[in-house]
């Protein structure tokens, strides 16, 4: 029988032994940290070189937008890759034009944050991994020290709070503008303060987008506004029947018309919608308000078809119905989330509707459907949660609600079996808009494929930490914006999905950043638009 000195020594030496293999672990982890800095660096170098061979634009062109750049700007992107992996960071010419202001902000950001969390979880392993050791009835018992227990339970509380302090502090940051230098696109920043401060989010939990965007999907916004509207509706030659809100000022000669399109599955009786109206109204703009085909709980559809993510038709018939009700009036069109993508696809499709508008705004779409979709399938950031959540919340209980008019047309097996946007898309939308396959249906859909050709004032607005939308999709209105001097694209640090929430601690603000950046942007166009008309007839009456 062993003696306890045996014993005791025979658990020393184990526990040496252990601790010997945490620390050749560490070292190694340490090692393969310093090897993946290294190839990522000679990677990134070997891509921005490449993209400087490829492009015009010189290293004192470079220079000069990358200090330009750091004077209107304190964050760049929120991480260096996706996933840790190289094949993510696509060589776009937004990371060429800033990569090594990026990865500065990034390296730094990175360390605090990781060692916050390392330092909480080593408290942990700290509040566990501590054990006495007594001998009982011939047999060697461990036990809890309490003394451990209790200074690893303080340093974890320290930690946690250090965490929480850092994410508050570093939340509020400048959104990062892109744009192409002009005379035009300086006057209009001019008037644009809000794109300048800092985005300060709520406290306590605005740093995360996934609470953002839960609370704007399951409460919506602090306040519930109660505002007079008037609903119409009008029929499409398939039959369906497309209804329209109209909001008009108190004012008596509405400075504008505004035309919005929510996002999917959306209508003007969502809060956010109607914050944004309630800001439009108060700074004397009329309102007009589509909401998609099948969206509204007490108006049953009138044809076998709901909206379509890309299907720009209920949205150009009630722009013509506007232009015609109000021909004088200033239009501005503005879109968010899936309205934003059939706002910037409608433009794009057939130019010549341009000429109705003097500006559009877009915010928080993916642009590249097949992309996003791609996203969305994977658990990164949690992704296929909310894929998940959106086919249930907007997709599924939408066609149950019309199931007496959609019944015998799709197989409702398949479409309650259904478990992300994809397999919905499958069995319904492909076959609802007659399409081959899906990737037809997405490419047809997808913005992307239009952008390009919007000529007239356009605002793209994403936040860098919304999980709905791909990080990867933000470069299509980069890219844009270096070679359109009409396209502004903000990106903030935080906001999530639609969120953007701002002020207080717990309970936000009712008006969020976003609803005041898109009313100052608004604002700023039409005052431009007014000023080339006034010189436009001024030029006419000399002439005459």
């Amino acid at each position: 029988m062993e003696s306890v000195e045996d014993i005791w020594a025979r658990s020393s030496d184990i526990l040496r032994a252990q601790q010997e293999s945490l620390w050749a672990c560490k070292d190694g982890l340490i090692a393969q940290q310093e090897d993946f800095w290294a190839r990522s660096s000679e990677s990134l170098r070997a891509r921005r070189d490449d993209l400087l061979k490829m492009t015009s634009l010189s290293r004192d062109d470079l220079y000069k937008s990358q200090e330009t750049f750091r004077l209107r700007s304190s964050e760049l992107f929120a991480s260096i890759t996706e996933s840790l992996s190289l094949e993510q960071t696509d060589g776009s010419l937004s990371s060429v034009l800033y990569e090594r202001q990026r990865l500065l902000s990034d390296a730094l950001r990175l360390d605090l944050t990781s060692g916050l969390k390392i330092f909480i979880l080593f408290s942990l392993l700290y509040l566990g991994g501590y054990r006495s050791y007594t001998l009982s009835s011939g047999y060697l018992t461990e036990q809890y020290s309490s003394e451990a227990a209790d200074i690893s339970l303080l340093f974890l509380m320290i930690s946690v709070a250090a965490y929480l302090a850092h994410q508050v502090s570093s939340a509020a940051a400048k959104p990062v503008l892109f744009y192409k230098e002009s005379e035009w696109m300086d006057r209009l920043l001019e008037q644009c303060p809000s794109l300048f401060a800092p985005y300060k989010p709520t406290k306590l939990w605005g740093w995360s987008g996934h609470i953002q965007t839960a609370i704007l999907g399951k409460m919506g916004r602090s306040v519930n506004p109660l505002l007079p509207l008037v609903r119409r509706s009008f029929k499409l030659e398939d039959g369906a029947t497309v209804y329209y809100d109209t909001f008009d000022p108190l004012f008596e000669n509405p400075i504008a018309t505004v035309i919005v399109a929510p996002g999917i599955n959306n209508t003007s009786e969502k809060l956010y919608i109607k914050t944004f109206v309630r800001s439009c109204l108060a700074a004397g703009y009329r309102v007009v308000v589509l909401n998609h085909l099948g969206s509204l709980h007490d108006a049953p559809v009138t044809s076998p078809r709901i909206f379509g993510y890309g299907h720009t038709g209920e949205l150009a018939r009630l722009a013509e119905i506007v232009h015609e009700k109000y021909p004088s009036s200033l239009k501005i069109l503005v879109g968010f989330s899936m309205g934003g993508n059939i706002v910037t696809k409608y433009l794009g499709e057939e130019p010549e509707r341009q000429k109705m508008f003097v500006g559009a705004v877009s915010v928080c779409q993916g642009y590249d459907i097949i992309k996003n979709g791609e996203y969305m399938l994977r658990w990164n950031r949690l992704a296929r949660l909310y894929n998940w959540a959106i086919t249930n919340d907007a997709l599924k209980s939408t066609m149950k609600r019309h199931a007496k008019t959609m019944r015998g047309i799709y197989d409702q097996r398949k479409v309650a079996a259904s478990t992300c946007i994809q397999d919905f898309d499958a069995c319904v939308m492909r076959k609802m808009y007659k399409f081959k396959t899906l990737d037809d249906m997405y490419k047809e859909w997808s913005s992307s494929r239009y952008i390009e050709k919007v000529s007239i004032p356009l605002m793209t607005l994403n936040a860098l930490d919304d999980p709905v939308i791909s990080p990867v999709c933000n470069d299509i209105p980069i890219r844009l914006s270096c070679k359109n001097a009409k396209v502004l694209h903000v990106q903030t640090q935080c906001g999530g999905h639609l969120g953007f929430y701002t002020g207080g601690w717990i309970i936000p603000k009712g008006l969020s950043w976003m609803d005041t950046s898109i009313v100052e942007y608004m604002n700023a166009v039409l005052a431009l638009a007014k000023i080339q008309v006034n010189i436009y007839c001024f030029l006419i009456y000399t002439v005459s």
